[in-house]
């Protein structure tokens, strides 16, 4: 994105109008994302304020980049995975991976705006969601809220390509499958009068 490639060079020649604008357009879906890592709110908060602290520091030492969102959304699940690891006494890259929580749930007002859905359906797709791992969750999140592309996702979670492709493929498969299954036992129930 062009946009973002000025808006970042222009920050790391020390423009704070930029770090401010890039604080303001990135801060809901860093703060939505960063919870669904802990529910921890002041830690979500603290992981966020120094992540621009640490980029305001370090802003010409910082690479180049086409996608801010993508850049932040990284730095940020790595900087609160490793707070959430700090009280745990080894840390691998296989830990760091699969080691960490991340939660799923979309409010009904999110569902709302995304395509009108009743509650009941609501409840059955949190259902579903919750049956996914960690790494489908996010990688589900990050396509979807998020609204990243596959390399993005990728970047993001420190994964390659086809393995996000693979990881978003067998997640939504398997929602289908939940999803149909719901929806019959549901239609069946219907049927026997038991609802």
């Amino acid at each position: 994105m062009k946009d973002d490639r000025h808006l970042w060079a222009s920050f790391k020649a020390g423009d704070r109008q930029a770090l401010s604008a890039i604080f303001h357009q990135h801060i809901r879906i860093l703060y939505k994302y960063g919870s669904k890592f802990s529910k921890d709110g002041q830690l979500v908060e603290d992981c966020i304020q120094d992540l621009f602290m640490d980029l305001w520091q370090k802003r010409q030492r910082l690479g180049d980049t086409d996608s801010i969102k993508r850049y932040l959304l990284g730095a940020l699940r790595r900087r609160i995975i490793r707070q959430d690891q700090r009280g745990k006494k080894y840390l691998t890259d296989a830990v760091e991976l699969d080691d960490y929580d991340f939660e799923v749930e979309f409010t009904c007002e999110e569902l709302l705006i995304a395509g009108e859905i009743d509650e009941e359906r609501h409840q059955q797709l949190q259902q579903a969601l919750q049956k996914l791992s960690k790494r489908q969750k996010e990688a589900i999140y990050l396509k979807f809220y998020a609204e990243m592309d596959y390399q993005q996702v990728a970047e993001i979670m420190n994964l390659n390509y086809q393995s996000v492709r693979n990881l978003i493929h067998n997640a939504l498969k398997k929602l289908r499958g939940m999803m149909l299954l719901l929806l019959l036992v549901l239609g069946w129930l219907q049927v026997a009068g038991c609802r």
